[in-house]
Formats: structure tokens, C-alpha cells, sequence
């Protein structure tokens, strides 16, 4: 599951470190940027009319089989970066995956409230990075947002510490590498 990523400083928007769900964030559509909610809601309501969790991501596979996603636009998510962990041994590791500069979303507004929302389209990783996740973002240009494919993107690895797991912290401390990047390997 997607829970956090990063977002490139883009005209009008300063750059962010540590977006979370139910966030405003910059997305492209209909020739603008502006701020949208990540997170669909969703038109269906459960047992006792609770509603289920907002819509966060979805394969992209499962957009046409989904008519909340089948109906909605297409947008490009400002992202270049996002966020991974994995238990390897006893510990937790963190990971900043990164190297692209837009992803492929999709916008809906629900008629109970009213907002303009978005939610991020994923894929199965490789299995070079199937360590680290259980999805992959997938690539976006303007090809996406004229009913193309979506683009590969060679996304790459860096290890950090998990201080972007508190929400407040949206700073270059999110991102900084671990240890010493001066300091030379023994091997």
C-alpha cells in the first residue's frame, strides 16, 4: 500500500516531503494545477450505512472493472518520490523510492461533499523492488491524460530513517540518505 510520497516544488506550490492521505496535494488536469484531497470517496456505503475508506489507490487493472474509477479523469499527480518499509530481521528499514516527476491519478468528486479528489494508480513492483513494496506508482506524462498508456519509470532505492512516519515532519529530514555519504565503505 501507497501511504506517503513526495512532491517536487511546481509553480505555485512549494516543494512537499511528506504527504499524507486525506492531504491536499498538487495535481494537473484540464490544463491547470491545483490542490485536490488524495482520496476518493466512495459512492457505495456498507452495512449500517457506514461508509468505507476513501479510495487512496487502485490497480490499474481494476480501473475499468470499477465504475467509481471507469468514470473518473485522468490527472497527473505531482510526485517524485514515495515511501517504503520492510521488516528485515528484527528491524525495520525505511526507503525513499524516487525518480519520477509525475504519476498517473485518477479525479472524482462524490456528491455528498463536494470536493475534488484523487487517488494514485498502481502496479505490481519488479522483482527488484518487490523487497521493499507490494505496488508500484505508475508513471504518468501527457500521454496519460489523453487516454494513453502510462510510462516505465526506473525508479531507485535510497535508505532513510522512518521519521516521515510522523505526519508534522515535511522537511528534507524525510528524505536525507542514512549514515554518513562522505564516509567511504570498508569493502
Amino acid at each position: 500500500m501507497l501511504e506517503r510520497y513526495t512532491q517536487p516544488a511546481i509553480e505555485g506550490f512549494p516543494r512537499r516531503f511528506n504527504v499524507a492521505p486525506d492531504q491536499r496535494a498538487a495535481v494537473s488536469l484540464d490544463g491547470a494545477t491545483r490542490a485536490l484531497r488524495w482520496g476518493l470517496l466512495a459512492p457505495w456505503r456498507g452495512h449500517g450505512g457506514m461508509r468505507p475508506p476513501p479510495i487512496r489507490t487502485a490497480a490499474q487493472n481494476a480501473i475499468a472493472l470499477t465504475p467509481v474509477l471507469a468514470n473518473a479523469r485522468r490527472c497527473l499527480v505531482h510526485a517524485d518520490g514515495w515511501y517504503a518499509k520492510a521488516r528485515i530481521g528484527k528491524a525495520i528499514h525505511a526507503w525513499w523510492i524516487h525518480g519520477a516527476a509525475t504519476i498517473a491519478g485518477l479525479v472524482a468528486t462524490h456528491k455528498d461533499d463536494g470536493v475534488e479528489s484523487f487517488m494514485i494508480v498502481t502496479r505490481p513492483p519488479p522483482r527488484a523492488l518487490a523487497t521493499f513494496t507490494e505496488v508500484l506508482p505508475v508513471g504518468a506524462d501527457e500521454t496519460w491524460l489523453a487516454g494513453g498508456d502510462p510510462i516505465d519509470i526506473a525508479w531507485r532505492a535510497t535508505e532513510i530513517s522512518r521519521y516521515f512516519e510522523d505526519v508534522s515532519h515535511d522537511d528534507e529530514r524525510c528524505i536525507a540518505p542514512l549514515g554518513n555519504p562522505k564516509q567511504g565503505s570498508l569493502f
